[in-house]
């Protein structure tokens, strides 16, 4: 009896379409989601702001007037902020005029590159509102989402 081992060509060849079907199906699903992963980064660089701006805000009824790396010494009017991330990084001021105003966060990396998210406040900063700005909708995190 002469039995054959192994797959045919057709085989293969339909284990390979599928193979390629699923492969581009994934990729830019996993882009996507890697992009949303880095703009998750940058909310959470602004959320980091939220308590010291309050907290400066109620103690001087102002914005502080600029944001200086964590290493450098604050002077009158300065408060030390993380200000980059590795994919976004935070405008260091607060635009408006107290108790309003707004944080801008800006994508530097990926495929939100050159995009900003915005943290707004309209009450001293008792409460922040995450604004999408220009992120697009399909990488903004839920808080972001109109």
């Amino acid at each position: 009896m002469n039995s054959k081992k192994g797959f045919t060509l057709i085989e293969l060849m339909i284990v390979v379409a599928i193979v390629g079907i699923l492969a581009a199906i994934s990729v830019p699903a996993y882009q996507n989601y890697v992009t949303r992963a880095q703009v998750a980064e940058a909310v959470y660089l602004g959320s980091g702001m939220k308590s010291i701006l309050s907290d400066y805000g109620w103690n001087n009824a102002a914005w502080p007037t600029l944001f200086v790396s964590p290493t450098t010494p604050a002077d009158s009017g300065e408060i030390n902020a993380t200000l980059i991330g590795k994919y976004s990084t935070l405008t260091p001021t607060v635009t408006g005029t107290y108790p309003s105003g707004y944080i801008t966060i800006t994508m530097t990396t990926g495929q939100a590159s050159g995009q900003t998210i915005f943290f707004e406040t309209t009450d001293g900063a008792a409460t922040w509102t995450c604004t999408p700005g220009t992120i697009d909708p399909k990488f903004r995190p839920n808080a972001c989402r109109d």
